[in-house]
């Protein structure tokens, strides 16, 4: 009876509340505000968190003006407190607090500026792998940024940004935690001379995070501490026959060390890589094309591993071969046959080091592609290589691009389709194949309703009996109609993928990789979700989710389930809403030792909009 009284007392203030003014003038500041109050009743229980019942007051502000001049100073704030999974805007598989804020200086002017911080609490995250099954963590997290630049006529550009922030979390249904630590410093100029368009930049990054231990197999990647740098310059300038000529020249760094901190330098990487190119390309007429080009990287090892790393994600990987190098050179020419026919012509010459041995060689490859559409559906190419070296003469590859569309009444139908056999990799003793394809089938029934049939697949593998393959195939479809909206989703997926500090990151299978940190993964999700509106400002939506996955690094393996049921009830009545809600989460890995996790909850409140000023 007491919580029901409570429920009928905050109904009753939420119901009276009145709206003030749209704008509060303070001196030269000027100010807007609105919001969102709610609250009611709700109760969760779980194996890992104890039954609770409680009646709960929640609230989100949007704060946003200008001192003297929008273009002088201009800011937006953002707090939430105790925001609940019944409304999602958030979301939150818990009662998440936090605050997001931006201050904008000097908008428009040669130097204009920014501070930005965010903060959350007890929120929901993921950790696992990108595109496919992630696993579900609730923690906290902050993070802070700056930036200004100066921007003067006639001289050289400057900017400069730097941020920082942390977070971490359990992850659900183990007693395992990650958490990472980034910064990042970020210097840009640019400028004309002499009609060369020149760019330089320097970046640096450092990473510090705890890794769980259930994916790697492995206690001495549970830390990681790494730092990245980055330093580039590149131009480029006009040339006569309506050429141009571009330029460009990277030095990038990678070190730390991937260990329990008891063993801080068992596992030490450090190396540098330098990466330049040049490219030249002309157009004498409007038929003929011209172009060249070179590049050499003195460390095809760092090479492969620092885009991943210079994206801001900790990497563990042990140095080897740090001889390894390679430089390339080709020549092309270009010809349109007929307006929508062209073909191409390109001889490349090849030499690496890599493994203790060198290798020299030289490929020839032909293109012919008809950008019309044939039949008004079809565009297509296609491409012949011809590889030769010391080892092995006359290695036949074959690529081809075809994609579609066509109406066919109401209906709109595309597909795609690319496939390439025995191509070249980045290590020239070995090659790949792989094909892409897709399809996709949109109906429109007519007053906003329509739907859809999407479906995407991709198949790639090394050759040289190197037996690594990756695939991904995925399915979706939607139903919107004037009152109801059905949706539904399903991945498949396996490959190889690597450890980092933001999870399990795909790559392409690629030779020479150190096994330490790799995983192979396979994975399978499935979901669905409705929405109903019976009637006007009513709504009804459910979503569920189901996905399994197991994982295998260094002889340790795992089989993980993750499974969401969501369903919510909604009644808008101008700025009033009134709400329910239910979930149950269960998340289970078998690697942790632990049993699954499961969590049940709902919620009954109400929620009003103001317009504070």
């Amino acid at each position: 009876m007491k919580r029901i009284l409570q429920c009928g007392g905050l109904l009753m203030v939420l119901l009276a509340a009145a709206s003030a003014r749209a704008q509060l003038q303070v001196g030269d500041t000027t100010m807007r505000m609105n919001g969102t109050l709610t609250g009611g009743y709700s109760a969760g229980y779980g194996d890992q968190i104890p039954s609770n019942h409680s009646v709960n007051f929640g609230a989100d502000a949007q704060l946003s003006g200008d001192y003297y001049n929008p273009n002088f100073l201009n800011f937006d704030i953002t707090p939430y407190y105790n925001r609940s999974t019944s409304d999602s805007t958030f979301q939150s598989l818990t009662d998440a607090s936090g605050l997001n804020a931006n201050v904008n200086l000097f908008t428009g002017s040669r130097t204009p500026g920014y501070v930005s911080f965010n903060y959350t609490r007890n929120s929901t995250g993921n950790f696992g792998l990108i595109g496919t099954p992630n696993f579900t963590t609730i923690g906290n997290g902050y993070g802070f940024g700056i930036g200004w630049s100066l921007l003067l006529p006639d001289k050289p550009t400057l900017s400069f940004s730097y941020s920082q922030g942390s977070g971490g979390g359990n992850v659900y249904g183990t007693n395992e935690e990650s958490h990472s630590a980034l910064k990042t410093f970020n210097l840009r100029s640019s400028y004309m001379l002499a009609g060369w368009n020149l760019n330089a930049y320097y970046q640096r990054l450092s990473n510090d995070s705890q890794l769980p231990t259930f994916l790697s197999g492995e206690t001495n990647l549970s830390y990681s501490s790494t730092t990245g740098n980055v330093l580039g310059v590149n131009g480029s300038h006009a040339l006569p026959w309506n050429g141009s000529v571009s330029m460009y020249y990277t030095y990038s760094t990678y070190s730390g060390h991937f260990n329990d901190t008891s063993q801080p330098y068992d596992n030490f990487t450090d190396f540098s890589t330098n990466t330049e190119a040049a490219n030249v390309v002309f157009h004498p007429t409007k038929k003929w094309s011209l172009y060249g080009s070179e590049n050499y990287t003195d460390n095809l090892n760092g090479y492969l591993y620092q885009n991943i790393a210079n994206n801001g994600q900790g990497v563990p990987i042990n140095q080897q071969n740090s001889t390894s190098n390679s430089f390339t050179t080709s020549a092309g020419v270009g010809y349109n046959i007929l307006p929508n026919l062209f073909a191409q012509g390109q001889i490349t010459y090849f030499q690496q080091s890599y493994f203790g041995q060198t290798y020299t060689g030289s490929y020839m490859s032909g293109l012919l592609g008809y950008g019309k559409r044939i039949f008004g559906i079809f565009s297509l190419s296609a491409s012949v290589i011809d590889s030769t070296n010391q080892f092995s003469n006359n290695n036949l590859g074959f690529i081809a691009n075809i994609d579609g569309f066509k109406r066919i009444g109401e209906w709109e139908v595309s597909g795609n389709l690319s496939y390439a056999q025995n191509v070249q990799t980045l290590l020239v003793t070995y090659t790949t194949s792989y094909y892409n394809y897709g399809g996709n089938l949109h109906h429109r029934l007519g007053r906003g309703k329509q739907v859809t049939f999407a479906y995407n697949g991709s198949h790639s593998g090394l050759n040289q009996g190197q037996g690594s393959y990756d695939y991904s195939n995925s399915f979706s479809t939607t139903l919107a109609m004037r009152r109801v909206t059905l949706g539904a989703t399903y991945i498949k997926s396996k490959g190889l993928s690597i450890l980092t500090s933001t999870g399990i990151q795909p790559i392409t299978p690629t030779p020479g990789l150190p096994p330490l940190g790799q995983i192979v993964y396979n994975g399978t999700s499935y979901g669905g979700n409705v929405g109903f509106t019976p009637v006007a400002r009513l709504t009804l939506s459910a979503s569920y989710s189901h996905a399994v996955s197991d994982t295998l690094a260094n002889d340790i393996s795992s089989q993980n389930r993750t499974e969401i049921f969501y369903t919510q009830l909604q009644y808008r009545l101008r700025r009033v809403n009134v709400f329910a809600g239910y979930t149950k989460f269960s998340q289970g890995i078998s690697a942790a030792g632990t049993p699954p996790g499961n969590t049940y909850s709902y919620f009954i409140g109400v929620s009003r909009w103001l317009s504070f000023f």
